[in-house]
């Protein structure tokens, strides 16, 4: 692989798109995960560094290898998109009995197709078929590979597409060509399908709304604690500064917590400039009227 800088051979160029813009940088990802159950103080139980070009979902496996060897096994991880597919909400619940929650991407709209996506066809996983929300029948699909991961091609026949009245609300559907559909195989279609509908509902959003949480440990690590500034070249030195970041970030938050009735006494602080400025005036006040 490319060396990108003298100073650290094994540091790789990534770039990322968040809501606020792009966002590059040389070096390494680091992927944290904490409890939210909120019992206690939030603590740091796993921490994963990556090269920088590797993408969020492919450190999934060893994140979740890493909880189940450690004996960390939560009844739900909570993430965000790029972490999420059906391929690793299937592999969470089947390989590490974990369930896998985070916003799986919807059907994009089409403005000038504004009509049937996906989830309005019926498949017929014994004949390998689908059927269109008006009752037409397609081919029997074909196995394809994409990204190197299985999937169907589904196509309907083009004399039926033509001569269908609604034809124009058939997304993704062209003049000379029948419709063509692709589905991912059972188990994950189902998931997909599934989680699109949970992520619609209120109470979904309530629970995801803990991984809130998540984010003011990313920027508690990095403003506080410097997370983003090697200081150590190679990614298992790196490794180190990553788990140490985290350590220090779990004992500042332990050492405020104390069982009921054993904090000790603090002596309170003292007034501010700003207070007594305040308190003066108010007196001045009372006095005038």
């Amino acid at each position: 692989m490319e060396i990108i800088t003298p100073h650290d051979a094994e540091a790789r160029f990534s770039r990322k798109v968040v809501s606020s813009g792009a966002r590059s940088w040389i070096g390494y990802r680091d992927h944290q995960t904490e409890t939210c159950d909120g019992t206690g103080p939030n603590v740091i139980v796993q921490v994963v560094t990556a090269p920088a070009p590797e993408q969020d979902i492919d450190a999934l496996p060893r994140i979740h290898q890493g909880l189940a060897v450690r004996g960390f096994r939560p009844v739900e991880h909570l993430v965000d998109g790029g972490y999420i597919s059906p391929s690793t909400i299937h592999t969470a619940i089947t390989g590490y009995g974990i369930r896998l929650t985070g916003p799986i991407r919807t059907v994009s709209s089409n403005r000038e197709h504004p009509g049937f996506d996906k989830r309005h066809f019926r498949p017929n996983w014994e004949q390998h078929t689908l059927t269109c929300p008006r009752g037409e029948t397609s081919f029997p699909w074909n196995e394809t590979f994409l990204d190197g991961r299985p999937q169907y091609s589904v196509r309907f026949p083009t004399a039926v597409c033509r001569a269908c009245a609604d034809r124009a609300l058939c997304t993704g559907n062209t003049v000379n060509r029948g419709r063509h559909v692709m589905l991912l195989p059972r188990p994950l279609e189902e998931i997909q399908n599934q989680a699109r509908q949970e992520q619609e509902t209120s109470a979904w959003r309530e629970r995801y709304a803990m991984r809130a949480g998540c984010e003011a440990t990313v920027s508690e690590t990095v403003h506080a604690h410097g997370l983003r500034n090697c200081r150590y070249r190679g990614i298992a030195k790196t490794h180190v500064q990553h788990v140490l970041t985290a350590a220090g970030t779990n004992i500042i938050r332990l050492s405020g917590c104390f069982p009921p009735g054993a904090a000790p006494s603090r002596p309170s602080r003292p007034a501010s400039p700003f207070q007594l400025l305040c308190r003066k005036l108010m007196f001045s006040t009372s006095r005038a009227r």
